[in-house]
């Protein structure tokens, strides 16, 4: 089922970027990005933000920091995901302000919970780990120094796996 998700993005993406018309492209060298993001999931909203430098005309890297807090009057749970990030950049596709890209991300998942449960108060940690997993997205740029982003996850190996995906306003620094 993933898989087919996998298959029906990329073509969507694919033939919106074949829509657009030639352009300026908005992913440069040198350039640093950062994104604050909202996720979607199905329990909670995760927040976060994304950091990336281009090291080369289509090459990326950055990293990704996320939490999920949740919640009700008998427990709360918390994830809290940090991820080391390599992207590809499609800047040779014919699509004006339209920065489409693929990728890859190495990170670690710290989860917590707390359980009250009469006078007790019951804590821990469990589920923590190392997790792998591939990027897809996108970014449309409304100027020069602002776009929307749109990133999608899936994440095969290791804890806190699963697809989900990230919607946020990317800033060109510099």
């Amino acid at each position: 089922m993933i898989g087919k998700r996998f298959v029906l993005l990329v073509l969507c993406l694919t033939v919106c970027a074949a829509a657009v018309q030639a352009g300026p492209k908005e992913f440069t060298k040198g350039a640093f990005y950062l994104t604050p993001q909202a996720g979607f999931n199905s329990f909670t909203i995760p927040f976060g933000v994304n950091a990336e430098f281009a090291i080369s005309p289509n090459i990326g890297i950055g990293g990704t920091a996320m939490a999920w807090l949740w919640s009700d009057e008998w427990y709360s749970q918390t994830v809290i995901s940090l991820a080391a990030e390599a992207l590809y950049h499609f800047t040779g596709l014919n699509a004006a302000k339209l920065d489409l890209f693929a990728g890859a991300g190495l990170g670690y998942s710290i989860y917590s919970y707390s359980i009250k449960a009469g006078f007790l108060d019951l804590g821990g940690t469990g589920g923590s780990g190392l997790h792998i997993g591939l990027i897809l997205g996108g970014r449309y740029w409304f100027s020069p120094k602002m776009a929307v982003s749109l990133r999608l996850n899936q994440a095969f190996l290791g804890d806190w796996g699963g697809f989900g995906g990230q919607l946020g306003v990317t800033f060109r620094m510099k």
